[in-house]
């Protein structure tokens, strides 16, 4: 168990370095009020992380492998969303689109 513990921890450390910037251009986006796209977005990365979870629950992967599916999971959320901040059709002046 205990080294079972060590490499899941190891792994959300390493988890963050992805999480941090996903959950700041959420915020951007958010803020732009940019919620349409951020909506698709989300469809697009559970569709993506579908087959990982249900790789994890078919092998019986246990708790690294979950990590392992959830790190892929933001990784493809990073992807879309760094995709969308770097274009301009985000920035809009005012609150109406």
């Amino acid at each position: 168990m205990r080294a079972l513990l060590s490499t899941a921890l190891v792994l959300v450390a390493l988890h963050q370095r992805v999480a941090g910037p996903v959950f700041v251009l959420d915020g951007l986006l958010i803020g732009a009020g940019d919620g349409r796209y951020l909506a698709w977005a989300q469809l697009v990365t559970h569709l993506a992380f579908l087959p990982a979870a249900l790789l994890v629950l078919r092998v019986d992967g246990g708790l690294v492998a979950l990590w392992v599916a959830l790190a892929e999971f933001m990784l493809v959320r990073l992807a879309v969303l760094a995709g969308r901040a770097r274009g301009d059709r985000w920035l809009v002046t005012g609150a109406v689109r």
